[in-house]
């Protein structure tokens, strides 16, 4: 029994190694015979030359053919396409509205008319203004004089009784600061008005500012604005060098 056993084994294995065998060698012959196509269709001339007999692929080399294939469609597909080139959008422009200019409706102005009304209380200059003591006199120190002024009612209201010459800056010159006028001066009409001084015992240049009051108490002079004073001015000097000055004539 185990002879029988032993020479199954043998004879299963002589029968197993001469198949494969077999196959071995058909498979080289195989091989060889495609060698000998490829180099006979090399050398043959090519009118006369067969299609040659591709090899047979095995499972693996057709699943990478395939989808090397399928690749290559796939990227000649998509290079055969033309682009789409994204067109510009418009851009959108400002355009600057116009200027809408509002128009104004304006009043015509009524033209200012001159008025010819005078300030109520205003003094001008006589002709002429100073009738004694002109400015600049040289007076000797300690000598009284007397200055006089023709003044003239410029304004609108009549000076009155009650309307006054008084003292306004600097030196009075020893002279009373208050005088009421001698009488009413009307509008457009002259007043001489006269002020009595003491030239001062030093010698040097003086000056005395004086100007008019109304009754309420309010200042008034010369000028537009009749705010500007009038004034004596003089010249004291020792009395050996004195030289007496001639006063104008009325």
């Amino acid at each position: 029994m185990l002879e029988l056993q032993e020479n199954a084994r043998e004879f299963f294995a002589r029968e197993f190694f001469a198949l494969r065998y077999n196959l071995a060698m058909r498979h080289r012959t195989f091989v060889i015979l495609l060698v000998l196509l490829g180099v006979v269709s090399a050398c043959a001339p090519k009118a006369q030359e067969p299609a040659p007999v591709p090899p047979t692929p095995n499972l693996e080399q057709l699943m990478q053919t395939s989808v090397f294939e399928v690749t290559q469609a796939a990227a000649l597909t998509l290079t055969a396409q033309p682009s789409a080139t994204p067109e510009p959008l418009p851009t959108a422009t400002n355009t600057p509205l116009p200027t809408v200019i509002a128009t104004i409706a304006r009043t015509p102005t009524e033209a200012a008319t001159p008025t010819t009304e005078a300030a109520c209380n205003r003094a001008g200059m006589g002709t002429p203004f100073d009738l004694t003591i002109p400015d600049g006199a040289k007076i000797p120190a300690g000598e009284p004089f007397t200055k006089t002024w023709r003044l003239v009612n410029s304004g609108s209201c009549k000076w009155t009784r009650l309307y006054k010459l008084v003292f306004f800056s600097q030196n009075p010159l020893g002279a009373t600061y208050e005088h009421f006028l001698p009488g009413e001066v009307l509008p457009g009409h002259a007043v001489d008005l006269s002020v009595a001084f003491t030239a001062p015992t030093s010698p040097g240049v003086y000056r005395s500012n004086w100007m008019l009051q109304d009754p309420d108490g309010n200042l008034f002079g010369l000028g537009m604005n009749a705010d500007t004073p009038f004034y004596v001015s003089i010249e004291v000097v020792e009395p050996s060098t004195a030289t007496p000055s001639p006063s104008p004539t009325p």
